[in-house]
C-alpha cells in the first residue's frame, strides 16, 4: 500500500498527465478500482512508469460525464486524451448519513465537468 487515506494521496501524489488504463468493480462490488498509468515516475528517474490503483472503498455513488464531443473514427484522435488526467481533486464530504465520507473528481478532456465523480467510505492507493 502506497497511501491509506485521501490527504496522504492528495500531499504525495500528482496524477496530472496520468493516464487511466482501467476502470472495475472488486469482487465484492462495493469497491471501484481505478488503475492509472502514473507519468511522474519517468520525471523522478524511473525508466518506466508504474500502474498505480486507486481504490475507492465502500462506494455509494459513481458518476461517469462522458462527453458527447467525442470523436467517433479513433483514426481522427488519440483516444489516451481522452482519458488523460488533467484535474485530480478529493474533499471530506457530508453525503454519508453516518458521518464523513470522501467525494473524489478525476477531470480528463476539460475542467468544468468531472469524467468521475465518486463518493466513498475511503480512498487507498496500491500498486
Amino acid at each position: 500500500m502506497l497511501a491509506n487515506n485521501l490527504n496522504e494521496i492528495l500531499e504525495k501524489y500528482d496524477f496530472t498527465d496520468s493516464i487511466i488504463t482501467s476502470v472495475k468493480w472488486s469482487e465484492n462490488k462495493l469497491d471501484l478500482i481505478v488503475s492509472v498509468d502514473y507519468y511522474w515516475d519517468v520525471q523522478e528517474g524511473r525508466d518506466t512508469t508504474r500502474i498505480l490503483k486507486l481504490i475507492f472503498k465502500n462506494c455509494i455513488k459513481a458518476n461517469f460525464h462522458i462527453t458527447n464531443q467525442l470523436a467517433l473514427d479513433s483514426n481522427l484522435v488519440n483516444t489516451d486524451s481522452y482519458f488523460t488526467i488533467i484535474l485530480f481533486k478529493g474533499k471530506e464530504s457530508d453525503y454519508l448519513s453516518e458521518g464523513k465520507g470522501k467525494q473524489v473528481e478525476i477531470f480528463t478532456t476539460d475542467y468544468s465537468t468531472p469524467w468521475l465523480t465518486v463518493i466513498c467510505r475511503e480512498v487507498i492507493l496500491t500498486e
